[in-house]
């Protein structure tokens, strides 16, 4: 449920933060599981996030990471301190992370480029080298239980035996000895950030995960680089070539490129299924999964060469 706050109460969330309270506040549209309110004060830009059905343990692990971050100098969203120190504050029960505000947009496949993509390579590569998160040091938002949870909230159609089979397939070639760490594993463009066409920031480390560090680049040939229902491949090898600035890719990692862009495919597939036809129906993307099918098909059938 959303949490829609007015002055008085925003006023009494911002006294942990600051005395002042002269400010101007608006709602932002933002995901289901949070409330956003952007705030205007002494000139200064934030965002005031309310997590509506998080604990106060994830918002405590969420702003160690982001710190961690931010001593690791990734470009991210940095945390406001409250006045004794606390990282983030409550309000009705509910915990309160207060953010400096990332001027610029969102990026869009229309507006990426081969400078975008080669910086968010780089960007991912210093993630990749940026040590252990200790907070999350067993977390795999995407392993095959999370797959085999999906499966389970399928109803019974062509489309779950699909999955299913492919799964299987999956899961008995899953590529062995590969290096692991820390990975974002949303790429994305909406946890992009742009300003005048140049790469800004990534946001949402939410689904940090521990896992193969391949996983990345494969995310963003997915998630950035398929355009017009067909993988542009200059922006593939920008991306690839950006990331190699900071650390080379092993023979291994190379080798299991295409695979993990058949397993991001089939798993957002399932994910966006169960999300907007099942979880949240949304006329409107309840078709949003046959995209993630054709990337999948175009990847198992004629797995597109990446430059070494």
């Amino acid at each position: 449920m959303s949490s829609d706050l007015d002055h008085f109460e925003i006023t009494e969330i911002l006294e942990e933060y600051y005395s002042d309270s002269n400010f101007t506040y608006s709602k932002i549209e933002s995901g289901s599981s949070n409330t956003t309110y952007r705030i205007n004060l002494d000139e200064q830009n934030y965002v005031l996030s309310i997590f509506e059905s998080n604990n106060s343990d994830h918002v405590d692990e969420l702003t160690l990471i982001l710190k961690q971050l931010e001593k690791c100098g990734i470009k991210s969203s940095r945390v406001v301190a409250t006045n004794n120190g606390r990282l983030y504050s409550a309000f009705n029960g509910k915990p309160i992370l207060l953010k400096e505000y990332i001027a610029g947009e969102e990026l869009t496949h229309a507006a990426m480029t081969d400078s975008i993509a080669s910086d968010i390579g780089r960007e991912l590569a210093k993630l990749h080298q940026a040590g252990s998160f200790d907070s999350r040091r067993e977390t795999q938002h995407y392993g095959f239980d999370v797959f085999e949870g999906i499966a389970s909230d399928l109803p019974e159609s062509e489309f779950k035996d699909w999955y299913l089979v492919e799964f299987e397939r999956l899961s008995s070639e899953y590529p062995s000895e590969l290096p692991m760490g820390f990975v974002h594993s949303d790429v994305f463009p909406n946890n992009i950030i742009i300003e005048q066409g140049k790469f800004k920031c990534l946001l949402d480390f939410e689904y940090l995960s521990y896992f193969p560090l391949v996983f990345d680049l494969s995310c963003g040939i997915v998630g950035l680089t398929w355009q017009s229902d067909a993988l542009n491949a200059n922006l593939s090898k920008s991306l690839i070539r950006g990331y190699q600035m900071e650390r080379k890719l092993e023979l291994a990692e190379w080798n299991s490129l295409d695979y993990f862009c058949q397993y991001i495919a089939l798993f957002f597939a399932g994910w966006r299924y169960r999300q907007f036809n099942i979880i949240f129906p949304n006329p409107k993307r309840a078709l949003d999964y046959k995209i993630m099918i054709d990337i999948f098909e175009a990847f198992k059938i004629e797995p597109p060469c990446m430059e070494k």
